[in-house]
């Protein structure tokens, strides 16, 4: 794809696990007429998903495959593809869909291989028009975002936001009757000459649908609905699991490059934290571990329906498993005793006879990926899937059922809702933790940067508030001919926790030249030092920068809006795809950048919500030497996230540094670390406008 991937040596600014960071040091690059063909290409298809295409260009190709089979890099996975289908085997279209259901998962292998192994661009798009109008409508989507992510032909396209592609795993069921409603009572609904009438406000889950929380009979689990149903997060955790996919693997794809295993237990553990300091913000006790003891406390009946109205099954409290269930809970179990006695072993031995020592640290990418049971890890004849039979029981179902009825926990989009979700992998990352647990503390050189020493961090005061965000869900209404895309969208209005963009200046002497990194965290404020063993799994990692020393003092100053580990609210799809046609008409350019990067966090959601008089936190900073290669990337950094290239970070130490293993206390608080007690206040004004 020679109009983008120019490879250029681009100086050390900071690179994101995805994040948009602002550069005057990036060439600015613009995209083609191919790309933009591309880009408009990807909008229309994906518009109104569920309703025939209305493009008149696409229509002769959605009638066929194509079948040449030089046309193809693997064919005998194509062909798997043709026989699955012609057999009638494949779920229909309209039919309820989940990746947690194993023919679900086998068929989405399938089509993704038809469509990864087609040659060309040319052979790409007729089988993407022919699956467009053929295949299930979700598999689809989640197809189209595996192959953008890793066609190397693709890298550069921007597809619309998840929770704008398909709203209804985003916005509840009366959000969306509402839409309808207002176009079936008004013909104009929609139509940009309607202007502020074609706004529906979207509310969160009502309080009536929680039950007291299991841990604290004080508050409800809706007092966090709008940190866990925010639309942001859970585009994000679908974003994750679409870069780094189970069933995705190999040199071909090259996921292990970056340490797939850890990453992805460091995310959830993340995820984790960062719900917990928003449990703490609303006087909430932390998330305990799920117990497999029936009957489970927890229920959750979410406000969501699928496309056809059906709503998503939900969870009794006080939940039983049927009694022909308990054999998967068996296997369940016994693959949880598996992983303990693998780690108390220290050892591992693969199916080709290699040893994996588990008490080197770099075995933690290794045990990572075999707790995942990824196409990488060496685990998959042995520890089975562990998450997708877990999500299944949790959701009452059999994961190998012809016909599913999933929950909110069968989709990666609406995961994050449910409150069981995070006890389920507060379990997983018990684990994972007990693995920890026997790799050497780190040592005084370990974590000592000899001659930097931090002086002192001033922060901007932090203040949080909710504001009114819009989301473009004009994919609910069918769209009423071709060229009137310009001229309808129908917004959906919600209030979203955010915050102001503050920073913080730091002081550091040194006796030390050359290149640096500088972590940053932010967790519970806790009394005692010795307090960290415990607090130390909810600090959430915010930020992390590359630095020049010189010697003597050096001051940073850093923005909360370059933040390493975070990305920017998204363009609304409407207002993108006027750019794209602009650009693709030579209106004006179309620049290439990560302004729309869906890899990060989202940056409304950097800080807790804190209280309205100011709530005690804590940031910790740590510096330490930079290790990294100077060698040129193998990505195109000003637009690609880089997954699979395995030149995403800075250095090699562990995700979560230093606070992944247990502390030794005799050495651990060195003058390159800083701990800065904060206060977080909340704006309650917001409250006034409803």
């Amino acid at each position: 794809m020679k109009h983008i991937i120019l490879a250029v040596v681009i100086s050390l600014a900071a690179l994101a696990s995805g994040s948009y960071v602002p550069s005057t040091k990036y060439e600015v690059k613009y995209a083609d007429k191919d790309l933009l063909f591309k880009q408009k290409f990807f909008f229309e298809v994906l518009r109104n998903i569920h309703l025939p295409l209305k493009y008149e260009e696409y229509l002769p190709y959605t009638k066929s495959w194509v079948s040449d089979e030089s046309k193809y890099h693997n064919f005998p996975q194509v062909a798997e593809f043709f026989d699955w289908y012609t057999t009638g085997g494949f779920v229909e279209k309209g039919a309820l869909f989940t990746i947690y259901n194993e023919d679900h998962l086998r068929q989405t292998y399938l089509l993704f291989n038809l469509l990864f192994n087609s040659a060309d661009w040319d052979t790409y798009y007729q089988n993407l028009l022919w699956a467009r109008e053929n295949v299930n409508e979700c598999m689809f989507i989640y197809v189209v975002h595996l192959t953008v992510f890793q066609r190397a032909d693709l890298q550069g396209i921007v597809l619309p936001a998840i929770y704008e592609i398909y709203p209804y795993y985003f916005f509840n069921t009366d959000v969306i009757r509402s839409i309808t409603n207002k176009k079936l009572y008004d013909a104009k609904f929609g139509l940009n000459a309607n202007g502020k009438y074609n706004v529906v406000f979207a509310n969160y889950t009502a309080f009536e649908a929680y039950k007291l929380d299991a841990y604290n009979s004080l508050k409800s689990e809706e007092y966090l609905n709008y940190y866990t149903e925010d639309i942001g997060l859970n585009a994000y955790y679908f974003y994750f699991m679409m870069d780094y996919p189970f069933t995705l693997g190999g040199e071909r794809f090259g996921l292990i490059k970056d340490r797939r295993g850890e990453l992805f237990w460091y995310v959830h553990q993340t995820l984790l934290a960062r719900y917990n300091l928003e449990r703490l913000s609303n006087g909430m006790a932390t998330v305990q571990p799920l117990a497999w003891r029936f009957p489970i406390k927890t229920g959750y009946s979410t406000m969501l329906s699928y496309w056809n109205g059906v709503p998503f099954k939900s969870r009794e409290n006080n939940f039983v498993l049927d009694d022909d269930l308990y054999k998967r809970l068996d296997w369940v179990t016994g693959w949880e005793i598996k992983l303990r006695k693998t780690i108390e072993d220290g050892f591992y031995m693969t199916d080709d006879g290699q040893r994996i020592d588990l008490r080197l640290p770099e075995s933690a990418d290794a045990f990572g990926s075999i707790m995942n049971v990824n196409v990488d890890s060496y685990g998959m004849k042995h520890m089975g899937y562990i998450e997708i039979l877990s999500r299944a029981l949790l959701s009452n179902t059999e994961y190998r059922s012809k016909k599913m009825w999933p929950s909110v926990l069968m989709q990666f989009e609406t995961s994050l809702r449910d409150p069981i979700f995070y006890q389920l992998y507060e379990r997983f990352l018990d684990i994972y933790s007990y693995f920890k647990r026997f790799l050497p503390s780190y040592t005084y050189d370990e974590l000592n940067f000899n001659g930097v020493a931090i002086q002192d961090v001033t922060f901007d005061k932090l203040m949080t508030y909710f504001d009114y965000f819009d989301s473009d869900v004009s994919n609910v209404l069918p769209m009423q001919s071709t060229d009137k895309y310009f001229d309808y969208a129908v917004y959906a209005r919600q209030s979203r926790l955010n915050h102001k963009p503050f920073g913080y200046t730091m002081n550091v002497m040194s006796n030390y030249t050359g290149k640096a990194v500088i972590r940053a965290f932010v967790g519970p404020k806790f009394e005692s030092i010795f307090d960290l063993q415990y607090y130390k799994k909810y600090f959430v990692e915010i930020d992390q920068y590359l630095v020049d020393f010189t010697a003597g003092k050096n001051t940073f100053v850093r923005n909360s809006r370059d933040f390493y580990w975070s990305v920017k609210d998204r363009t609304m799809y409407t207002d993108l795809y006027k750019k794209i046609m602009l650009g693709y008409n030579g209106q004006e350019k179309f620049a290439l950048d990560m302004s729309e990067a869906h890899c990060g966090f989202p940056d409304r959601l950097i800080l807790p919500k804190g209280w309205t008089g100011g709530m005690p936190m804590q940031f910790y900073f740590i510096i330490t030497p930079y290790t990294g290669s100077a060698q040129p990337y193998s990505y195109d950094k000003s637009f690609s996230c880089g997954v699979g290239s395995g030149m995403r970070y800075y250095d090699n130490l562990p995700f979560g540094y230093p606070f992944d293993r247990v502390i030794n206390f005799n050495y651990f608080y060195t003058k390159n670390m800083y701990f800065k007690d904060v206060l977080i206040y909340h704006n309650d004004d917001f409250k006034k406008m409803y």
